[in-house]
């Protein structure tokens, strides 16, 4: 194994496990305390309501949450959500059958967002799930379930996000006035829930909006990961940053800038047995190998050169039982195979979160979503796993929209048309896939015809997945393919091209 620098010409030689590059579908549990309220993202900020430093942005997500969190909790902090989190249903190995059967060729878990608290046995940060709440390893359970079903096994760390994102705790009650609980201290627990916990060890100390944290934060973030490393060792780590956190041009970025995140990296890719990978969201094209690029809810429009991943979620990040159109609305089986073939068109990864509900179970919608992806899986699997783009990774007039929100996403449920192709290619097989089905059953690849210059010379045979052998024809202006009077799958339709001359 190569020995990794923490600079940037070293970790630049790194290359992306072959794993990563064939899996192409993993499932993500974004799952923790915030799912006690059912009121999706952002709530262990929101629930403090709006203050004088909030983003505008922010307005009517934190007036409804915090209103949320008074009818149902009445008053306390992101503090108070960690024991009402029990997780007394969760089955790792259940969940994870599930997911195989959808299938996921990857898993990964949550180690800690943006409330600070941690999801496993970590010795060092006490606010975390084997003393408060599930009283349970929670990672180390999906660890072990995830290595059984062959999976490979990832963790997420968004707690670099907490010094801003939980600052609000050192504001005041917008209607009452009255101080949220950001100051209290190891003292102020006495013969309450949280004896022998410190606040002041969870929550970020009293800071002025925009001020930078000091090295020591940073320092405490990246020994937490390294912990986690060491105990889990997991394939790949999921940092939810623009760049390394707390180093120039991320979301926190520490006075003076850290750089103790290419310590991590070459930490990581010396000792992970399988290579390592992590995942970051805005890389420079010569990063691409040192850091995989991340897009959260936002698809590429072309394809990439090295591996990537889109991660997205079937409705809010966190479980949310409220359909106001403020929150991501839940997905059907159709938008996600479309984002999957996309997505995998363009030499990326499709990371799906499935919402848990607060005792670790997933409800009937997730289920029915997940039967259907794996069906048709089961059916036009062999033109996504392990396939790399074509030389055209799609045709179409069907576009993907402009970037919108605070995430700067574009994902939608498009009214995608016969004429929208994706392809794929493994070996020496070219498949093309519809995202519509033709009312004249007749499939025209224009990518194929003969004007296109494409192929040097005529292939040999057409086959619909699920089908089977098609009758075809190659004109100058397309490739024409006659389908069945029933389509053999849902939501998209799979030709596969054999003997294709490149």
């Amino acid at each position: 194994m190569s020995r990794f620098l923490p600079d940037w010409a070293s970790l630049r030689t790194h290359r992306i496990p072959r794993w990563f590059a064939e899996a192409k579908f993993g499932i993500w549990s974004h799952w923790g305390p915030q799912s006690v309220a059912r009121s999706g993202d952002w709530y262990a900020r929101h629930l403090y309501g709006m203050q004088p430093w909030s983003e505008p942005w922010e307005h009517r997500r934190a007036t409804r949450q915090q209103a949320h969190h008074r009818a149902h909790f009445g008053r306390g902090g992101a503090k108070d959500l960690f024991p009402r989190w029990r997780a007394e249903r969760f089955d790792p190995d259940e969940l994870i059958d599930l997911y195989v059967s959808s299938g996921a060729r990857y898993f990964v878990a949550l180690a800690a967002h943006c409330d600070d608290f941690a999801l496993w046995d970590s010795r060092r940060h006490a606010w975390n799930a084997t003393r408060i709440g599930p009283r349970r390893d929670i990672v180390g359970a999906w660890e072990k379930a995830a290595r059984a079903a062959g999976l490979p096994f990832g963790l997420s760390f968004h707690n670099n996000w907490t010094w801003r994102w939980l600052d609000v705790a050192h504001g005041t009650d917008p209607v009452t006035g009255e101080p949220h609980d950001g100051a209290l201290q190891a003292s102020d627990g006495k013969g309450v829930w949280w004896e022998g916990l410190d606040p002041r060890e969870l929550y970020p100390p009293r800071h002025a909006p925009g001020a930078k944290p000091p090295p020591q934060v940073a320092a405490r973030f990246y020994a937490r990961v390294q912990e986690a490393l060491d105990r889990y060792h997991p394939d790949l780590v999921y940092l939810d940053d623009g760049r390394l956190p707390f180093d120039a041009g991320s979301v926190v970025e520490s006075d003076p800038p850290s750089t103790a995140g290419l310590d991590l990296l070459a930490y990581y890719y010396n000792t992970c047995p399988t290579g390592g990978i992590v995942t970051i969201k805005d890389v420079p094209s010569a990063d691409r190998t040192a850091v995989v690029l991340d897009c959260e809810r936002r698809q590429l429009a072309d394809a990439e050169p090295h591996p990537w991943q889109f991660d997205t979620s079937d409705g809010e990040w966190f479980d949310c039982a409220d359909d106001d159109p403020m929150f991501h609305p839940r997905k059907s089986a159709n938008q996600v195979i479309h984002a999957l073939i996309d997505v995998v068109s363009k030499n990326g990864c499709l990371l799906l979160n499935i919402p848990q509900h607060a005792d670790g179970t997933v409800d009937a919608h997730a289920r029915t979503l997940l039967a259907e992806v794996g069906a048709w899986l089961r059916v036009c699997g062999e033109g996504v796993y392990g396939t790399t783009p074509w030389a055209r990774a799609a045709e179409g007039t069907t576009g993907l929209g402009d970037t919108k929100g605070y995430e700067g996403y574009n994902e939608a449920d498009r009214a995608y048309r016969p004429s929208d192709i994706r392809f794929t290619r493994r070996g020496g097989a070219l498949y093309a896939t519809l995202l519509a089905w033709p009312e004249s059953r007749t499939a025209a690849i224009t990518s194929l015809g003969t004007a296109a210059g494409l192929l040097e010379g005529r292939p040999a045979a057409v086959e619909l997945l699920g089908h089977g052998p098609v009758g075809w024809r190659q004109a100058e202006e397309a490739l024409y393919a006659d389908l069945p009077a029933q389509p053999p799958t849902k939501a998209a339709y799979m030709l596969k091209i054999t003997g294709v001359p490149w």
